[in-house]
């Protein structure tokens, strides 16, 4: 674990060395823990992942049953033109208790239980139809239309292994075998801080001069749902040193994630770094090699973890994306940390002057040659806009030349 102090230059703090964009996501991952196994009602367990093995409690199907709408006969007693006498009739949920012999036949359902005494079923639309007695068109074979009990699992089967995510299939899948509750990693408690005395809520009132309204805690909460985890807003002055200690102690004692935008810079009145060291969260890293978000910090406390991103909109949001999403996809068990990630290339020469990983917001164009990206425009950290017109975001090593044509990481935004 990295835990630098910062130096200080005429009492204005500085940021250590500062440490590589792939450094910083395995530091994020490799301090991130899953959170603790709970019982969910089967809904509510959509979009998390498996804590344990799920096992069959019973053989599924539990008994033999039709596959179609039609007759269950002895597959032995049939011949094109002849004719059954229907002696009862089995649907799904109501088992016929006759069983059949020579030339008889049971009218049956889908789902329904094979009497005894049949091997077979022949849809209707192989005979003459629906009554009490019909001709059959064709021989059929033995177990035509018919489903063994435990041809989909067997008792003791294992269904569903722990680390899968739970979707509409396994959901299905459990519940065939009654389950009503799935043990699973909880979703992460998230509190958003917005802190500044700039901030306005939007819709409240209009703005006076030097402020702003606050979009970040919005953004950042919306990110949350998005990644299908409940996140609350809290506001704190961050030029009030006591609101925002007892804010951030707060926060610190109720969640499992706490997310700030601003304050982490270098400035006299960024106040949220030194209020967190105070508080005892653990600097893991202050500082990377990243653009836009250089003055990214990561801490932790117990089990708690904070997360402090940048003031400028553009930077809190891509920051949330490739290091706070990972973090949360990690504790709710899921392999899968990131966006998808996908190549692309551009159809022109792109530089990276800057000593950082210049992660530049694209559109992306569907070629024969595969995605091509084109830069949105101004990448600057304040342009929301340019997030709005994003696809994705291409990676671009420091001090690097991309090529036209040359292909580069790209994560995805959203599905073009």
């Amino acid at each position: 674990m990295i835990n630098v102090k910062a130096e200080e230059s005429n009492g204005m703090q500085l940021f250590e060395k500062l440490i590589e964009y792939a450094e910083a996501e395995r530091l994020v991952l490799e301090n991130t823990d899953k959170t603790p196994a709970e019982n969910l009602p089967l809904m509510e367990a959509r979009g998390l992942v498996f804590a344990e093995d799920i096992e069959a409690k019973f053989d599924s199907p539990p008994f033999d049953n039709s596959a179609v709408d039609g007759y269950a006969v002895r597959s032995a007693d049939t011949e094109a033109g002849k004719t059954f006498e229907v002696v009862d009739e089995a649907p799904a949920g109501r088992p016929s208790g006759k069983s059949i012999g020579e030339g008889e036949a049971i009218k049956i359902f889908t789902g329904g239980v094979i009497p005894d005494g049949a091997d077979s079923v022949v849809m209707v639309e192989d005979t003459s139809g629906w009554g009490e007695t019909f001709e059959i068109g064709k021989a059929i074979p033995v177990e035509n239309n018919l489903r063994r009990s435990g041809e989909d699992v067997m008792r003791g089967d294992l269904m569903l292994r722990a680390g899968t995510e739970i979707g509409p299939y396994e959901i299905a899948l459990a519940a065939s075998q009654g389950y009503g509750e799935l043990p699973v990693h909880r979703r992460p408690k998230v509190v958003v801080l917005s802190t500044g005395t700039e901030l306005v809520e939007p819709g409240e009132r209009e703005l006076s001069p030097g402020e702003i309204f606050d979009s970040n805690s919005f953004a950042m909460v919306a990110q949350c749902h998005d990644a299908g985890v409940e996140a609350r807003r809290v506001h704190a002055a961050s030029d009030d040193a006591d609101v925002l200690r007892k804010a951030v102690s707060e926060a610190l004692e109720t969640a499992d994630v706490v997310v700030t935008s601003g304050g982490v810079s270098v400035g006299e009145k960024d106040l949220v770094k030194s209020t967190l060291l105070d508080l005892g969260v653990e600097q893991v890293f202050w500082g990377v090699k990243f653009k836009p978000g250089k003055p990214l910090f990561f801490g932790m406390r117990d089990d708690a973890r904070f997360f402090g991103l940048p003031g400028n909109p553009v930077s809190a949001m891509v920051c949330f994306e490739l290091f706070v999403r990972p973090a949360l996809m990690a504790m709710m068990g899921k392999t899968d940390h990131r966006r998808p990630t996908i190549e692309v290339r551009f159809d022109e020469d792109m530089s990276n002057r800057f000593g950082r990983m210049h992660a530049v917001r694209v559109s992306l164009e569907k070629t024969d040659d595969g995605l091509v990206a084109t830069s949105v425009g101004a990448q600057g950290s304040g342009l929301i806009t340019s997030l709005t017109k994003a696809d994705a975001i291409a990676l671009i090593g420091p001090e690097s030349e991309v090529k036209a044509g040359e292909t580069v990481e790209g994560i995805m935004l959203r599905e073009i």
